[in-house]
């Protein structure tokens, strides 16, 4: 029995191999990209001359410019004519691509536009255009903009299929809504592109998009899109000229200087006075962060004394009977710009990891058809996941390591890619390195294969009391992934078989789980309905999962159907039907078997998705969970209920109202007590944001979090209450994303069993400045 996970998942890939091209052949019948899309180049202009960026349009330049319509939607729609009138202008001078839209709306009191952050408008009227450089279809930028001239802009991976929003480019924007819709201006500079500067003729790829959000969001271009394609950057034209592109003096130097003042009490020692003494630290701190694009290609990202204290405050997650670490998204500037050079298959770069570093730098670049990226820092606190099959859990080791990264890619052809990738963590008696291979093959333009394998060596310093190498002495192991995907018309299916070994560590990296062997199996028929339905996307999926350890011991089997669709007021419902056989925590941690080490138990459970826009201004989501959930505190199985809420208001024009609300609730099954219940948790979370124009805010966080567990059903439960509450005030002036003006606040206070009430435990008073300044 235990292999026949392996017989099935190369059954199911060959037959898929057999019929994706049937698949294909069927749709392409219909519609061939072959008479679908106009190959024909775009001819971009180039004129000496400059264009103010004021939104107004009525610069001599422009009447010299491209002129290209926006009359095709091919999302939800399958590349049918535009229901609005979108016209856009490109036309460049050697230093800037200058870019405007005029966006015809028949009804502009409908337009979903508002003043907010940057790139926290995707989802709104917006207009903007994706720029392939290098012409490989492997990465391209994105840059958009709303009717209120509030910027968007992200580079995509075509090869992970992830997009970074959180890159941001230093260009120019502005919009304002008229009586005919909204119209745009942009100024791309080509120095926060990488391209090849050799003075010659360029092809670059691009799109120009406009997204309607009505009804239905529709999704309008000047080029069809084939479905069957899941590549669509593969399918954008090429746009040539470009012979007078230059970076110039492409170098920015951003000092700044932080000024703060912590302040910390003992709750504990003083539990019973609220009014307790404060003890603070004044901290004034200067550092300098610098980017040097040192030729088109190549880019040096250097930071000295990086301060993180602006950085938004983190969502809150519930953490209650949940038995591995919880993932946060990264946020800090320095981390994310060119990030997606380093990014994998597995997830061997979580940057979250390093806490507090005093310094970085980061290259990266591409010439011809070989890309790479290095990068080294320091970290004053230095945090390590100690994975495991069935929990995990964090050490903290008192020293500085270090930690770095290279990533090499070759792109051999336009269907094969191989890489490889190396990261490094270190401190005085601890390292961990790890070295792999990766390759991914385009086996049809709906078909591709991917591949991965690792090999970790590691060694733990004497405190940790390693069960895994006992000796202390360093140990060794290796991970392979292997994923097969079919992305066409009608069908999505994923096969994806991972094993990752029992001593195998990526310490920079976010994997919480070894000893591990998985298959996975997901398949989904996708139907299509006419645009005047009420509903234009609806699936059918299931999906095959089962982990086994390294010993072929089964940790858990899991099936799943499911059905969505979406509709009207741009609502989208999804309902899930899940049956799962898991085995529960350890009888005896010291010994890593699972049979006769641990009991199994099965879940059924009922998943429930909704989300509406109910009017413009409004954005509503449900998620409810019902069913069978294990106790892993108490090795049981118990009645989960959790719901998950938002409500999104925008009161105004400029003030943004978002509200986040989770409740869990797990009762025992075979409770002896009267009172079955084995806790409630629930986290809160508020965030106003008053955005007083495209340069300034005032933003205010508050989460809260309780979770009460039930003394007389919890038999190993240390701490049977906690609370907190967090919160963050800040004001922020940003002429550009380097060039900024915070002021803030933000507190934490706690509350368990031992303190009787909510407490405040810590504050913060900061304000930082920094300037971009460019020779």
């Amino acid at each position: 029995m235990q292999n026949l996970s392996y017989h099935s998942l190369i059954l199911l890939l060959f037959t898929v191999l057999l019929i994706s091209p049937t698949i294909a052949k069927t749709s392409n019948q219909k519609n061939t990209l072959k008479n679908r899309i106009n190959l024909e180049s775009l001819q971009i202009p180039f004129e000496k001359n400059t264009i103010i960026i004021d939104g107004e349009l009525n610069d001599d330049l422009w009447s010299n410019a491209l002129s290209i319509k926006l009359d095709i939607v091919n999302s939800p729609w399958n590349n049918l004519p535009s229901p609005v009138k979108t016209t856009a202008k490109l036309i460049q001078n050697g230093k800037f691509l200058y870019i405007s839209f005029i966006a015809y709306d028949p009804d502009p009191t409908k337009i979903q536009g508002f003043l907010t952050d940057r790139d926290k408008t995707w989802l709104q009227d917006t207009v903007g255009i994706k720029l392939d450089t290098h012409n490989n279809r492997r990465l391209n930028y994105s840059f958009f903009v709303n009717p209120y001239g509030v910027q968007n802009d992200a580079t995509y991976n075509e090869i992970t299929g992830k997009n970074n929003t959180s890159w941001d480019g230093l260009w120019y924007a502005f919009g304002k809504i008229t009586e005919q819709g909204y119209q745009v201006e942009m100024a791309i500079p080509y120095n926060i592109l990488n391209f090849k500067a050799d003075g010659k003729k360029k092809k670059w790829a691009i799109e120009l998009v406009r997204i309607y959000p009505r009804d239905t969001s529709l999704r309008i271009s000047h080029v069809p899109l084939e479905r069957d394609n899941p590549c669509w950057l593969c399918q954008y034209p090429e746009a040539t000229g470009f012979e007078e592109a230059e970076i110039g003096q492409n170098l920015r130097l951003i000092p700044r200087l932080t000024a703060s003042r912590d302040e910390t009490r003992d709750i504990y020692a003083n539990s019973n006075d609220p009014n307790s003494d404060w003890s603070g630290e004044k901290d004034i701190e200067a550092g300098v962060d610098l980017r040097w694009g040192i030729n088109a290609n190549n880019l040096l990202n250097a930071t000295l004394n990086p301060d993180f204290s602006t950085v938004e405050s983190d969502s809150g997650q519930l953490s209650v009977n949940t038995n591995f670490s919880l993932f946060y998204e990264e946020k800090r500037a320095f981390f994310l710009d060119n990030s997606d050079y380093f990014s994998s298959d597995f997830d061997l770069i979580y940057t979250r990891n390093i806490a507090v570093p005093d310094y970085g730098a980061k290259l990266t670049g591409r010439i011809d058809k070989h890309s790479y990226g290095a990068f080294i820092t320091n970290d004053t606190e230095t945090n390590i996941l100690l994975p495991g099959n069935l929990r995990s859990s964090l050490m903290t080791l008192a020293q500085e390591s270090h930690a770095g990264a290279l990533r090499y890619r070759y792109d051999y052809n336009n269907d094969l890619t191989i890489g490889t990738l190396a990261t490094l963590r270190t401190a005085d008696d601890y390292h961990n390195y790890v070295v792999g291979l990766d390759a991914r093959y385009r086996l049809s333009q709906s078909s591709t294969i991917k591949a991965q394998v690792l090999n970790s060596e590691t060694l733990y310093p004497k405190t940790f009391n390693n069960s895994a190498d006992p000796s202390n002495d360093s140990f060794s192991d290796h991970a392979f992934k292997l994923n097969f995907n079919h992305d066409s018309e009608y069908w999505l299916i994923d096969l994806d078989h991972q094993n990752i070994g029992a001593d195998f560590r990526a310490d920079l990296g976010f994997m919480p789980k070894v000893d591990i062997k998985t298959d996975d199996v997901f398949v989904k028929r996708v139907f299509y309905s006419s645009p005047d339905s009420q509903w234009q996307e609806a699936g059918v999926a299931g999906e095959w999962k089962i982990i086994h350890n390294i010993n072929n011991e089964l940790i858990e089997r899991l099936l799943t159907a499911s059905f969505s669709i979406d509709g009207p007021m741009q609502s989208f419902y999804e309902l899930s039907l899940i049956h799962g056989e898991k085995v529960g925590i350890r009888y005896d941690d010291t010994i890593a078997d699972i049979d006769g080490n641990t009991s199994s138990f099965n879940e059924d459970q009922i998943e429930l998705y909704a989300n509406i826009k109910p009017n413009t201004r409004t954005f509503l989501s449900l998620e409810l969970t019902m069913g069978d959930k294990i106790d892993y505190a108490n090795d049981r199985l118990g009645d989960l209920i959790e719901i998950e809420g938002n409500v999104a208001v925008f009161l105004t024009d400029h003030l943004e109202f978002d509200f986040y609300q989770t409740y869990s609730e797990l009762d025992s099954k075979n409770s002896t007590n009267s009172n079955n219940n084995v806790y409630v948790a629930h986290i809160s979370e508020l965030r106003l944001s008053y955005q007083f124009d495209v340069q300034s805010y005032l933003k205010l966080s508050l989460v809260y979090s309780d979770v009460n567990r039930n003394p007389d059903n919890n038999n190993v439960i240390n701490s049977m209450q906690s609370k907190s509450l967090s919160s963050q005030l800040i004001y922020a002036y940003k002429l550009n994303p380097q060039t900024v003006f915070f002021l803030g606040y933000s507190d934490n206070s706690f509350r368990d069993d031992d303190v009787t009430k909510l407490t405040l435990a810590e504050r913060t008073f900061f304000t930082k400045i920094s300037y971009a300044w460019s020779p």
